[in-house]
């Protein structure tokens, strides 16, 4: 799988992702002030899943997920950086790729959502 961290996320969510082996793309260094709707064409473009902490990205009327590619939508406020990839491993520990490919979803600490279309 390769990820794209949104700006609204911490940039060490990258770092951890590529320790785990994952490749792991920020918007921020591909384009800082891309909008929502030209983040939603690349993960497309590029078969990408999503890492963000913007809820606009739950709204699955104005971005459909399919395969292959996802959102995976953090809802970790007051979390510190090791909370937060603490939540995103176990994630990725637990559920299978096909799960997380084509789905939406929501992560929060010790319980997460997964919405398939």
């Amino acid at each position: 799988m390769k990820f794209l961290i949104d700006a609204d996320c911490p940039r060490s969510i990258g770092n951890f992702l590529r320790s785990l082996g994952y490749e792991a793309l920020d918007i921020r260094d591909i384009n800082p002030k891309a909008s929502d709707q030209e983040i939603y064409q690349l993960i497309k473009e590029r078969s990408l899943i999503l890492i963000t902490r913007d809820v606009d990205f739950g709204n699955i009327l104005r971005y459909p997920i399919s395969p292959p590619y996802g959102i995976i939508l953090l809802r970790v406020y007051l979390l510190s950086i090791n909370e937060i990839t603490s939540v995103i491993g176990d994630l990725l520990s637990r559920t299978p790729e096909r799960d997380i490919v084509g789905s939406l979803i929501i992560a929060r600490k010790g319980h997460y959502r997964i919405r398939k279309i």
